[in-house]
């Protein structure tokens, strides 16, 4: 069944959703709804806010290849996950970051591309990119009442002030993966990590 916004299929099913075409909008997966999104070559930018937040249970996938989650926006990011995630495939990026180190500022439009706050696994078929040199790529951060969960298995990940920033309150296990960054860390640890391997 086809239906005009991605939100309408999330809100209406709960199981999986297949993009048909590219589209522009904040879609936010609610609590106790379980999706899988098959990004299936399209991309999805969003409109003013987060461009997916997730308090369900999400998976990430792409069929066709060449699916991206994009954001745009200053202080916002192409995913912010406050449930589960399992991200499978697919291209996570902040195509208009204009954070820079030196001189270092957010240029009018920065942000990490993806935050986790809930439980999230990445999968080797991932790649997370963005140019910039304030926000860090990927930001996993907790609270005091429970730790965020981040588990890396595989994928590629370039780019911010630090590539994978492991905050406050956050438990991260690399397993895998290839981690890119020239202007500060490719690993930076605030908390409790494992590298294996």
């Amino acid at each position: 069944k086809g239906y005009k916004t991605l939100q309408a299929a999330v809100d209406a099913n709960n199981n999986k959703v297949t993009m048909l075409a590219d589209a522009t909008e904040d879609v936010t997966i609610p609590n106790g709804k379980t999706i899988t999104l098959d990004l299936n070559g399209k991309t999805l930018t969003n409109k003013e806010s987060h461009t997916i937040i997730n308090q369900g249970t999400l998976t990430v996938t792409d069929t066709a290849g060449n699916g991206c989650v994009d954001n745009i926006n200053h202080a916002k990011g192409a995913l912010v996950n406050e449930g589960t995630v399992t991200l499978e495939k697919g291209f996570f990026t902040r195509s208009q970051e204009q954070g820079t180190y030196e001189p270092y500022g957010n240029g009018g439009n920065s942000w990490y591309a993806i935050q986790n706050k809930g439980i999230m696994t990445i999968k080797d078929g991932v790649t997370v990119e963005a140019n910039g040199g304030y926000s860090s790529l990927i930001a996993n951060l907790g609270t005091a009442s429970g730790n965020a969960k981040l588990t890396i298995d595989g994928g590629n990940f370039s780019g911010g002030i630090n590539t994978i920033k492991n905050d406050d309150y956050g438990e991260l296990t690399i397993n895998g993966g290839k981690f890119d960054n020239v202007t500060q860390a490719s690993v930076q640890n605030w908390n409790l990590a494992t590298i294996n391997g």
